[in-house]
């Protein structure tokens, strides 16, 4: 069962995708890419945020026994030890 922990590592790596986007504007900049690379780019980190948001909300609902984790037995022993 993932924990706060869990979550605050998945959040704090959404870095990674305003330096893909530090980069995709130096390319649109500096280096003359076409419409259709910037397309492409967009498209792709446009599918990797859909993924980690997805990651994120199963870890929100694991930390704050939501939805499927609503009755999960691991939850009762992790935190009433």
């Amino acid at each position: 069962m993932k924990d706060r922990f869990n979550l605050e590592d998945e959040i704090s790596t959404l870095h990674s995708f305003v330096q893909q986007l530090d980069a995709l504007n130096e390319g649109i900049l500096e280096h003359d890419m076409s419409r259709d690379n910037i397309s492409n780019v967009i498209c792709g980190i446009k599918v990797m945020l859909e993924l980690h948001a997805e990651k994120m909300l199963d870890t929100m609902c694991q930390c704050f026994k939501l939805d499927s984790y609503k009755n999960s037995p691991n939850f009762a022993t992790q935190y009433h030890e």
